[in-house]
């Protein structure tokens, strides 16, 4: 899924309740969640994945190989780094969530508890082109999901039709209430011209142009929650001579693409990021406090492995 929001509200609902009911402290486990939404680094549907093979003259598939090695070791130092926060915050263990209790007489029933992992194994069987007829969005998923659910366990579909628009009544007014405002913010910084006045002092400083590939739209990514217009704008205008910094189309397009990507995954009014901290119920702060650091480690990571 190349949505970050997208990915948080499918795989959020499921792993953020089952982590906090094992104990982990909720701002973590939605932190944790949020560290992983970059993975669509790696799919051809992102939008910078064309871009920068254009750039280069090479097929997307291309770029996504050149780019795997440096996004799945970014991965990696950013798992250990939000276990270690975990462990240093002794927030791995010793959360009681309420509401999340097992009963002393439950029983698994292994059929209703596929149920809501249904729309994300419809996403991932679509969007990897396994069953091209079951490619959609996250809506018509969960939409079928919940069809399927009422057929399987034979659940009243009047209660579950309430219980299903209230979670979504439930977004709206405490998270998607909060992305919109914090559209109106990125657009007041737009409109003061911090963002061009941003992208601007990377295009006109080629001594640094190597650390302004990541750092300059990763720093963006982390204040307007999206790197999508520094990324867009850095590989338009400096990445086709990348040649002329001693780097190469490829090296410099996916460095860019890597910073936007983890400045929107530690930036706290990022979509996916109010999206996880909603389901959690906490501050999005909090999720920011608790994976800047192994996001920052995974960009060096990131960095030095796409320069080496």
């Amino acid at each position: 899924m190349p949505s970050a929001a997208g990915t948080a509200a499918a795989a959020g609902a499921i792993f953020i309740p089952l982590l906090m009911s094992i104990g982990v402290h909720p701002a973590l486990a939605a932190a944790a969640v949020k560290c992983g939404t970059y993975g669509s680094m790696l799919n051809p549907g992102l939008a910078h994945n064309p871009f920068v093979a254009k750039i280069a003259g090479v097929d997307v598939m291309d770029v996504i190989s050149f780019q795997m090695f440096a996004n799945l070791a970014s991965l990696l130092v950013a798992t250990i780094g939000i276990v270690l926060v975990a462990r240093f915050l002794k927030e791995d263990k010793g959360y009681v969530a309420e509401g999340l209790e097992i009963e002393e007489d439950f029983h698994v029933k292994p059929l209703y508890a596929l149920m809501p992992v249904l729309p994300i194994l419809i996403l991932l069987v679509g969007s990897t082109g396994l069953v091209p007829a079951l490619k959609m969005g996250v809506p018509h998923a969960m939409i079928i999901g919940a069809i399927i659910t009422i057929a399987v366990t034979r659940a009243n579909p009047s209660d579950l039709g309430k219980a299903f628009f209230e979670g979504m009544g439930k977004a709206y007014g405490s998270i998607i209430g909060i992305i919109i405002s914090a559209g109106v913010f990125v657009a007041g910084l737009t409109s003061i011209g911090l963002v061009k006045a941003f992208i601007s002092a990377m295009v006109d400083n080629p001594a640094i142009v190597k650390l302004c590939a990541a750092v300059g739209p990763f720093l963006l990514g982390l204040v307007t929650g999206s790197g999508d217009a520094a990324t867009f704008a850095f590989n338009e205008a400096i990445t086709p001579h990348a040649a002329d910094f001693g780097l190469t189309s490829l090296q410099m397009g996916s460095m860019a693409t890597l910073g936007g990507t983890l400045g929107r995954t530690i930036s706290p009014i990022a979509g996916a990021t109010i999206i996880c901290a909603g389901i959690a119920g906490v501050n999005p702060i909090e999720i920011t406090k608790r994976n800047g650091l192994p996001i920052l480690a995974a960009l060096l990571t990131g960095m030095i492995v796409l320069l080496f």
